[in-house]
């Protein structure tokens, strides 16, 4: 059949292979410095075709090789075939590749690596799609194979896109609504060939030069559709459940053409709601004013300041600044006190913040409280490899154990980082399984890991279902209370003259701010009056030993009621003014009427305090 194909010259751009209309395809490459290109066409991995391409004198480029098939029935043909090139004696592959064959079976080499044509056509209708806004997202950090890929996942087709769907209803019962996947492209996740050293070891989180990165990765589909049309159904899934779906792309050598050429495609064919880059490949100029990623939401790991009136935040910075002040705030370090503080409420003019205390470089968060140091023996490194500096605490016993008072200070430790993390006031990012307790056995860099080490195991969701439950109660307050969803950022003033700024800080006692090296008690008021809700008061005790907090006085009518508290205290009952915070635990307060007399809020009533201090300083 294809002695029917018509071969004819084609156009320079665009690079890789694009439909020109019924029965038609052309196909551009470009070949550095070589003097002539030929298409090779394979069926069954035999070579059934060798196209001579044309190259682009005319225009006075050499090395662009393009040529177009006509032809009829030429999609159904050539669907079935893979291609690859040849120039001048030299095999290459094309990087503009939308599909790739040969690595079907994750960490396992099938044969000859080469292209495959698609020319899917999926049916979007019922999408539903709706583009977050930042102060609804809630991210969840998670690796496509190791979520579902565990037995006890339950799923029909464990570590593929598919897999990944059938837990949606889970991931919008925890309260997530942006899903955050690491490379999701076709990446060469080999590392060494059968029979040399540590040929067991893989990429397993995707970061490589070695990428077809037009591809959704052949390993991660079930096998029923292609790989494009299973992750096309995974995304119209979500956002037909009003979840959106960021993606982290790591480019590594690419032109800054390419790398805006994918993005958009991600973004025009398969409907990705935003990305993760490695800063170094892209001027942040560049995708601001591109006209399909300025749409999107782009994250960094710093931006620099943009003008506030930007409009809708784009773009977002994630790095380890909270991460590492968190944590060391949680483990009790001295100094740490302002520093968290400022992390808490922190905000930016015009570029988002997403903040997490767990991501998948580093301990989960049940390793976090259980390790003082990494284990990464299995990796064949002799424990080399991975960060020295994880600001963890064991609670005092490394690793497992039994002792009821070290598990009882682990489960109020993993409550406080839970509080700290989600409700703060930038979106938060979980790392999958933290929500029930998962362990990489304190490994802190398990990016070889193919096994049970980094795949969830999902009976621990039912053994910590209380973690589960109290995460869920988190994001529950989170997703409904004003606070995380007014428009104007805190300035720490007194802006609207009511004799309260709109968040505060404190101490054991109100106004009256600790800051020294020794310090590890905070109090945070955010004033209702602000953002048309009850105040909130959140007390941290991150000493060894108990102390009593003196609560601010936002009214003569109004007294707290306990939201959260670490340590086990019971929530929905009112305290005195002072309360005894426990150890090693954080309170979440919330500002009632006296007697529970009618749902009138202290926003509502703009009274002053009866504290006097300066309302104009910021704080």
């Amino acid at each position: 059949m294809m002695e029917n194909i018509k071969i004819l010259k084609g156009d320079a751009f665009p690079l890789g292979v694009t439909e020109q209309g019924d029965n038609r395809i052309q196909i551009t490459v470009w070949r550095p410095k070589a003097a002539a290109c030929s298409l090779c066409l394979y069926r069954n991995g035999k070579l059934v075709k060798k196209v001579k391409m044309f190259p682009m004198k005319e225009i006075g480029i050499k090395d662009i090789f393009s040529v177009q098939l006509i032809g009829e029935n030429l999609f159904s043909l050539l669907s079935e075939m893979e291609y690859d090139f040849v120039a001048d004696g030299i095999r290459f592959q094309d990087i503009y590749a939308k599909a790739v064959a040969g690595r079907e079976r994750f960490g396992h080499k099938r044969g000859k690596i080469r292209a495959r044509f698609v020319f899917d056509q999926f049916d979007w209708s019922g999408e539903n799609w709706r583009k977050l806004p930042a102060d609804e997202m809630v991210l969840y950090q998670c690796h496509v194979r190791g979520f579902t890929k565990h037995t006890s996942s339950g799923v029909k087709a464990p570590g593929t896109f598919s897999g990944m769907a059938e837990k949606i209803p889970y991931m919008k019962k925890l309260g997530i609504n942006t899903l955050f996947l690491l490379p999701v492209y076709d990446f060469n996740e080999r590392m060494a060939e059968a029979g040399e050293k540590d040929e067991k070891k893989v990429n397993y989180w995707g970061y490589t030069e070695e990428a077809f990165y037009f591809a959704p990765k052949a390993g991660y589909s079930a096998g029923d559709m292609s790989p494009s049309a299973e992750f096309q159904e995974l995304v119209k899934k979500l956002h037909k459940n009003g979840m959106n779906l960021i993606l982290d792309m790591y480019f590594v050598g690419q032109t800054p053409e390419f790398i805006l050429q994918c993005l958009r495609y991600y973004v025009l064919h398969f409907h990705v709601d935003g990305f993760r880059l490695n800063q170094d490949c892209m001027d942040a100029a560049w995708l601001r004013n591109d006209p399909v990623l300025s749409h999107v939401k782009l994250l960094g790991n710093r931006w620099g300041d943009c003008p506030e009136d930007a409009g809708e935040e784009k773009l977002f910075e994630i790095n380890d600044g909270f991460m590492v002040d968190a944590r060391r705030y949680l483990k009790s370090d001295e100094g740490q006190t302002e520093k968290f503080y400022r992390r808490y409420r922190e905000q930016r003019n015009g570029v988002g913040l997403i903040h997490y205390i767990t991501q998948h470089n580093g301990f989960t968060l049940r390793d976090l409280i259980s390790y003082d140091v990494k284990h990464n023996e299995p990796n064949g490194e002799k424990n080399q490899d991975g960060t020295e500096y994880n600001y963890s605490w064991n609670c005092g016993v490394e690793g497992p154990t039994r002792r009821k008072p070290i598990l009882r200070m682990r489960e109020r430790q993993e409550r406080n980082a839970f509080v700290m993390l989600l409700l703060g006031m930038a979106p938060p990012m979980l790392l999958a399984g933290d929500e029930f307790g998962n362990s990489q056995k304190g490994n802190n860099n398990a990016y070889c890991l193919d096994n049970t080490t980094t795949w969830l195991d999902w009976r621990l969701l039912e053994k910590n279902r209380e973690t589960f439950d109290f995460v869920k109660e988190l994001l529950k307050f989170r997703g409904k209370n004003p606070l995380y969803h007014q428009k104007k950022r805190l300035t720490g003033m007194d802006t609207q003259g009511v004799g309260v700024p709109d968040v505060s800080c404190h101490g054991r006692e109100p106004w009256v701010v600790d800051f020294s090296y020794y310090s590890r008690e905070l109090g945070i008021l955010y004033y209702g009056g602000y953002y048309g809700a009850e105040s909130l008061y959140f007390a941290f005790n991150f000493h060894w030993d108990s102390h009593e907090f003196f609560l601010p006085d936002v009214g003569a009518d109004m007294e707290w009621k306990i939201l959260f508290d670490t340590a086990g205290a019971e929530g929905g009952r009112t305290v005195p003014q002072k309360y005894q915070m426990e150890p090693r635990s954080v309170t979440v307060f919330e500002s009632v009427c006296k007697g529970g007399a009618g749902s009138k809020t202290v926003s509502n009533r703009r009274r002053r305090t009866k504290v006097k201090k300066t309302t104009t300083k910021k704080n």
